[in-house]
């Protein structure tokens, strides 16, 4: 299992940044996690006013929940 994030400033002061975290479903191999983070970043992109800067994948030990 992985969990998918996204890292996003704001266009206009790219001091100040957010983290998004994959919340629709399981991911269960790194190649749709990586899927997944590209997804969130291109909907990030288009409905807010930040940028997506940067993304990773990091595996979930067996039995969390986050």
């Amino acid at each position: 299992m992985f969990k998918a994030l996204v890292m996003a400033c704001l266009v206009n002061n790219l001091d100040q940044c957010i983290e998004f975290e994959n919340a629709r479903h399981p991911l269960t191999t790194y190649e749709s996690c990586k899927a997944r983070a590209m997804e969130m970043a291109n909907d990030i992109n288009k409905m807010t006013q930040y940028k997506a800067i940067a993304w990773k994948c990091l595996p979930m030990k067996q039995g969390t929940l986050t």
